[in-house]
């Protein structure tokens, strides 16, 4: 069904006198902002409470009364310890900050040389490596103590906090090996053998976690064991369980039979050393020398090969880590996504920019090169994949989405998956990336049908997940879709949930620290909490500025002052307030339009908006004078303040916007008085317009740099994403809105959509209208991350309100009946990170 957008010209018989071209130039957004925050926190009385506009009518209570006073308490205090007596010019966000920029931007120099954990398994490979010159002796003996000097308490090497035996069993034997090897660590010994003995019986009752090779490399660390004399329960029935299944695994791989061997294969290399063709193996070596970047798998090769490429990137790994090895080295893709990505869920990514984008241009080099993926875990590349898709896709790069193709091919997919033990993590991953789906991207429909049914039936049962933070990350995934969150809210739940480090699963487990995580946090908290008190600043302003207009006086409109400046505040760190003025007035404007203009009185009203003379309303009532004068002076204060960004006069363009709101309106409401049904078509043609959310995000353009002339402020791609968030806006609204309006007797898509097709159910109309409200999102979106004749900044406020209207209208109307969005308001505008 079509959904024509309305084209409207309007001539105004009543021109406002052009500003002089001697009008001051105007301060920066940030500039103002940050002079509104200095002298708020540096000059306001301790103790005062300005919030006097939080009642009732705004949905708080005498609790969240006393939490803004203290919250204003506490930011004072905090302002007071930052200012100093000699501040200059800079802003009061950089006197906090600063140094914490500062210290971050030195962190992505260390990026390159980041590693995983040291890794017990991997030590004790290149511990094994016999002298290239003397075969009695170690190759590099410097490892033996870093494995004597790492044992945990109770004889096992590994991570000891993660649970998992067949982990710890890994290390341990592999350490034992070692160590046996070169007959060194005696009472080492005895400790890990008796770690294996009392846990060796485990490994038939944990089956939700396999290390990659499991099965082959443990097995063939037991031979090597024997062959060393340890002392260990060979005919026990776990271990000859695993030498029985050891054997299914080789006859059904056919390694004989192989023209190339698998990478996952080859990754695996530890536990088929000894019947594997070595020539085929060193196909795979890379430029560094390195076998995947695997120092276990590099070690073996050596010891196989005696290749001096392979010597010589253990060497250069050792020069640089001294004894310990890491499970991976370098991971060159990993820490910079991982900073990246920390960057923008804490919401402090907008201070980086040159530096994300160095990271992400060496991501993309990765991509474009298929190095992306190694193809030796499932686990591994789908998360990778995932992540870089995601963040590359979202910073405009053209990635596409046919990397996923090949995994959802695969009959064992999910099966390689759930037996790495990260199938949770890294279906998460592919959900959260396949919501930046553009339309007829039917490779990220089937991904995120395949992810969200999973992790859909894993949350039904909370034994399956183990770790509770992961619980609740995926339960918050599948209840908050990504374009229904709210940044504010999500930087927030991000900062309590950080820092943590990665755990991943290879052939056997290993963390990737995060560097700078102190660092990253503190800026955040303290970029969180000076975002919020200029926020309750603007409040301040925002009372004062109704109380002018005399809004207060009309009593039939909802007062909706905090709710409008949240939906704006929310999603932006530099916000006009224009944009809530707007806001404001076009909520009162529906009120009056729906409950309490007479026709007489709604005639009167647009006909002073088509003339924009206040004295086309010196006759009417009082409501109308209210209304009218307030919107005249908001609308000559924007154009007035505009003109110093735009350097031309913008007038008439805003006064257009309202005539045309003003007559939608109108005629809306003449509907309803005459009891008029107009056709879906008809209805939703001016139901785009009456949704007004034109005057709200033109109003914001002209305050966004680069500076728009006429003509491109006409250019046909705006009214495209007008007609693309209109659409959201106006089908949104309408089916959250349906049970209500329709015991009110108003006008609405879904009821109108059912009359045109009588045997369609609500569910059926509420499923196209979504359909469509996400066609025009994934549309949104492609129009938003792909190049064209707009600036991202100008495209990004389109996204912004189409975010909000998906979050105002995720489950109920959360505008007409605040629930989530109380809590919401409280956090992000009154209670400061601590």
């Amino acid at each position: 069904m079509p959904m024509a957008a309305l084209s409207f010209s309007v001539m105004s018989t009543y021109a406002i006198p052009r500003l002089p071209s001697s009008y001051p130039p105007p301060l920066t957004i940030s500039q103002r902002r940050s002079r509104d925050a200095k002298h708020h926190l540096l000059m306001s009385s301790p103790g005062a409470s300005n919030f006097k506009f939080i009642d009732e009518r705004n949905g708080f209570n005498g609790r969240t009364y006393q939490k803004v006073k203290r919250t204003s308490g506490y930011l004072l205090e905090n302002a007071s310890n930052v200012a100093q007596d000699n501040i200059e010019e800079n802003s009061f966000a950089s006197m906090c900050i600063d140094d914490d920029i500062a210290t971050i931007r030195l962190l992505f120099s260390d990026i390159k040389r980041r590693h995983t954990s040291l890794s017990a398994y991997a030590t004790a490979w290149v511990a094994m490596v016999p002298s290239l010159d003397n075969s009695k002796l170690p190759q590099f003996p410097q490892c033996l103590s870093w494995i004597m000097e790492n044992q945990l308490w109770d004889g096992s090497w590994g991570l000891l906090d993660l649970p998992y035996i067949k982990d710890r069993l890994s290390h341990t034997l592999a350490c034992l090996i070692a160590l046996r090897t070169w007959n060194v660590g005696s009472e080492n010994v005895e400790m890990g053998l008796r770690f294996i003995k009392q846990n060796i019986a485990k490994i038939a009752s944990e089956d939700k976690y396999n290390p990659l090779g499991f099965d082959l490399i443990f097995t063939a660390m037991l031979e090597d064991s024997r062959g060393l004399c340890l002392e260990l329960p060979y005919d026990s029935p776990p271990i000859k369980m695993m030498f029985t299944k050891r054997e299914k695994i080789l006859k059904s791989i056919g390694i004989n039979h192989m023209n190339e061997y698998d990478p996952s294969l080859i990754f695996m290399v530890e536990g088929i050393r000894k019947i594997v063709d070595w020539n085929k193996v060193l196909r795979h070596e890379n430029k560094d020398g390195s076998l995947f970047h695997s120092p276990s798998t590099t070690a073996c090769a050596l010891m196989y090969t005696r290749k001096s490429s392979c010597l010589k990137y253990l060497n250069s790994m050792l020069e640089d880590l001294e004894n310990g090895v890491p499970s991976v080295y370098p991971i060159n893709l990993v820490p910079g996504l991982s900073m990246v990505d920390s960057l923008e869920s804490l919401g402090i990514a907008r201070h980086f920019k040159h530096e994300i984008k160095q990271v992400l241009d060496d991501v993309y080099r990765l991509w474009t090169e298929s190095e992306i993926i190694q193809g030796i875990s499932s686990a591994s590349d789908i998360i990778n994949l995932s992540t870089s898709f995601r963040i590359l896709r979202w910073n405009g790069y053209d990635v596409s989405p046919d990397v996923f193709l090949s995994c959802l091919r695969d009959s064992d997919f999910l099966l390689s998956l759930e037996n790495s033990g990260q199938a949770i993590t890294a279906l998460l991953n592919l959900y959260r990336a396949s919501q930046l789906m553009f339309p007829g991207e039917t490779i990220l429909e089937k991904a995120k049908s395949f992810s969200q049914n999973y992790l859909e039936n894993i949350m039904m049962d909370e034994q399956n997940i183990a770790h509770k933070d992961l619980e609740k990350e995926v339960k918050h995934a599948l209840d908050v879709p990504w374009i229904a969150s709210v940044d504010k809210i999500e930087h927030r739940r991000y900062m309590k949930t950080f820092p943590f480090d990665h755990v991943w699963i290879g052939k056997t487990s290993y963390r990737i620290p995060f560097i700078g995580k102190d660092c990253l946090l503190t800026l955040a908290t303290k970029d969180y909490n000076i975002c919020q008190a200029v926020q309750q600043k603007d409040l301040q302003e925002l009372e004062k500025w109704s109380e002018d207009s005399k809004l207060g006086d009309l009593h039939f409109a909802r007062q909706k002052l905090i709710a409008c400046y949240f939906s704006a505040a929310s999603t932006l760190f530099s916000l006009e307030m224009s944009t809530v003025h707007i806001a404001i007035l076009i909520t009162v404007m529906d009120d009056f339009f729906d409950v309490e203009g007479s026709t007489e009185e709604i005639q009167c009203f647009v006909e002073a908006i088509r003339r924009w003379d206040p004295r086309g309303v010196c006759n009417s009532s009082d409501n109308v004078k209210t209304l009218f004068s307030a919107i005249y002076n908001t609308i000559n204060d924007i154009a007035q303040e505009a003109w110093g960004f735009q350097e031309r006069d913008i007038s008439t363009h805003l006064r257009e916007i309202w005539y045309r709101l003003a007559i939608s309106m109108m005629k809306e409401a003449g509907w309803m008085k005459i009891g008029y049904i107009p056709s879906m078509q008809e209805y939703i043609k001016n139901g785009e317009i009456t949704i007004a959310l034109e005057p709200i995000l033109f109003t914001s353009l002209y305050f966004v740099y680069p500076k728009l002339s006429e003509k491109t402020i006409h250019h046909p791609e705006y009214n495209n994403l007008m007609q693309l968030v209109n659409t959201c806006g106006r089908l949104l609204n309408d089916i959250q809105s349906y049970e209500r309006e329709i015991k009110q007797g108003k006008l609405n898509s879904m009821s109108l959509f059912m009359k045109e097709y009588p045997t369609t159910s609500i569910k059926d109309a509420t499923k196209w209208m979504r359909l469509t409200v996400s066609e025009s999102t994934q549309q949104l979106l492609k129009n938003l991350l792909q190049p064209s004749v707009l600036p991202r900044d100008c495209k990004q406020l389109y996204w912004n309100l189409v975010r909000n209207i998906q979050m105002v209208f995720l489950n109920t109307d959360e505008f007409t009946s605040p629930i989530v969005m109380l809590e919401h308001i409280e956090a992000v505008l009154f209670d400061p990170l601590i």
